[in-house]
Order: C-alpha cells, then structure tokens, then sequence
C-alpha cells in the first residue's frame, strides 16, 4: 500500500500544480498548447526509443503473455468504442480515442514499481513486457487510425488519396519512428552512445510529470464534476473490463507460469496512463474524457489494485 501511495499522491500533486497555476494565471492557455507539443514530439519520443531500445527481446518474449495481454488491449479497446457508438452517436475517430484511454495502463510509472515491490525482482520482466506492449499495440494502432481518419475528413483525392495521405502522415509521425527505432535497437542488441543515451533519459524522464502539469491546466477550465462522470465508462473498462479479459484468457487459452499470470493482470488492471492524454491532445479528441479518466481511475485504483494484491496473495 505504501509503495501505492507513494507513485498516486505525485501524480495527483502534479495535476493540482497544473491546476492551480492556471486558475492563479501564473500559467495560461498557451503553455498547454506548448508543453503537449513538447511531449509529443519530444519527451515522448524520447522515452519511448529510450525504453524499447533497453528491453532484453530474448529475454522478454513470452508468447502466451504477449497473446493475452494483446487480446486484452484490444477487446476493451473495441467493447469501449462501440459503447461509445451506441450510447454517445461516437464516430471512429471518438471511439478510437475512447479505447486508447480504456487500455492504455500506467505501467512504467506504477505498474514496474508496484510489482517489484510486492512480488519481487523476477515481476519486473513481465511489468516491462507491459509496457512495451503499451506502446506499440496502442500507442501505434492509435496514431494508425487516427492518422486515417484525419486524412478522411479532409477528403483530399478520393479513396487513394486517404490511403497516400495517410502514409505520408504516418511517415512523418514521431511516435511511430520511435516505436520503429527502439524496436530495432532492442532487436539488433544495438547500444546507444552514452551521451545520447542519457539525452534521451533526460527527456523520457520529463514526459510524465509535463503530461500531469498539462491535464491540471486543461482540467482548470472545465466544469470537473461534469468531465468525471463523462470518464465512468472508460475508467470502468480500465479498471475492471481490462483486467478481467486478460485473467480469462491466462486462465483458459494462454496459461502460464503463476507470476506471469498475476503480472498480466496486475498490469491490466493499472489505471489510465498520461499518454493516453497526450495523444487525445495531439488530435483534439475525448480531452475532456482523458483527462477525467487518468485522475478517476487514479483515484479508483487505490481500492482495485489493493483488492487485487490481497487476492493474488491469498492464491
């Protein structure tokens, strides 16, 4: 509970920092335009070749894990979408964004220490398999889709013109170069030069905290109670839909060894995670929604991941 607590009451004192700086006006509405570019196209990158590049591939590659946890993703991420459709007339690019807030976990943050803390050394594989997963099932299926759409919209030169534009906004997308890049790096046993190396953790390291700060501005001009009951549904499919497929699947379909079980759905069930935000900012899609979700299933998970921590360690 201890460690818990003490990755939450950060996060949450982040996003009333953001908060307060805007409603005392020491920050305004441009700053958050400013620092959700900076994490995009920066920090986030960053972080994210900087991660990919460190995972030991032979040594993380647990298909039934990867299988569960991927068929977890994208069930939520479906069930939440077309919940989306039919309760709120959602189109592909609003469902689409729906799902990435209902699967995208705080793993690295919460998620590795969390599980180092109670299960020991031997869960941070499994909690750092999450995390790649994270960011190329969703992060990269996300850009996919919402590239597509954007370029749709714009109804630039019919059908081939969508699937070309789209290609080209891919192309020149920077999370995906990073997936791409890290993947490489890991697979190829490439090391980084120390200096970029350590360029690239300082960077990583500033995309969490900004991403917090941002959602405390975005959140101070919103009615807050309104923008939380919006976050039920994906917050509830976080928490609890997540969680529960991937148990199933390990359960049924894909078993593995006991730990590895427990950290499937110990990371399933982490609440929403910043980047979800990030990437809701970048397309200016479920803001209002992201924002709520990261700090309702924040909030929630104190009791969720508590309860599951007394089930795990009572078999």
């Amino acid at each position: 509970m201890e460690t818990l607590l003490s990755a939450v009451i950060p996060a949450f004192a982040l996003i009333a920092i953001g908060y307060g700086a805007a409603r005392l006006n020491i920050l305004g509405p441009a700053i958050f335009e400013a620092l959700n570019k900076f994490v995009y196209y920066l920090a986030m990158p960053a972080l994210l070749i900087g991660s990919l590049a460190a995972a030991p591939v032979d040594d993380i590659l647990n298909w039934n894990f990867i299988a569960a946890f991927t068929i977890g993703i994208v069930a939520t991420w479906l069930t939440v979408g077309l919940a989306g459709r039919v309760l709120f007339g959602d189109g592909l690019a609003d469902g689409t964004m729906r799902g990435v807030v209902a699967s995208y976990g705080n793993n690295g943050y919460l998620g590795i220490p969390l599980a180092a803390a109670a299960f020991g050394d031997a869960a941070i594989v499994p909690a750092s398999l999450s995390v790649l997963l994270n960011s190329v099932v969703i992060m990269t299926g996300a850009v996919v889709i919402l590239e597509f759409c954007r370029v749709r919209v714009s109804g630039s030169g019919g059908g081939s013109g969508v699937l070309r534009n789209s290609g080209k906004a891919l192309a020149s997308n920077p999370l995906i170069w990073a997936v791409v890049i890290g993947l490489v790096l890991s697979a190829t046993g490439a090391e980084l030069p120390l200096s970029i190396e350590r360029m690239f953790a300082m960077l990583g390291q500033a995309a969490a905290p900004s991403a917090l700060v941002a959602i405390g501005l975005f959140l101070a001009a919103r009615p807050v109670v309104k923008l939380l009951a919006a976050a039920a549904i994906p917050s509830l499919g976080k928490l609890a839909l997540f969680p529960l497929i991937v148990w199933l699947l390990t359960l049924y379909v894909f078993p593995l060894e006991p730990l590895w079980a427990m950290m499937a759905v110990l990371m399933a069930g982490m609440p929403v995670g910043a980047n979800a935000f990030v990437i809701a900012g970048h397309y200016r899609l479920r803001l209002g929604d992201a924002s709520a979700a990261i700090v309702l299933s924040t909030a929630s998970s104190l009791v969720t991941l508590s309860l599951m921590l007394i089930l795990m360690a009572n078999g």
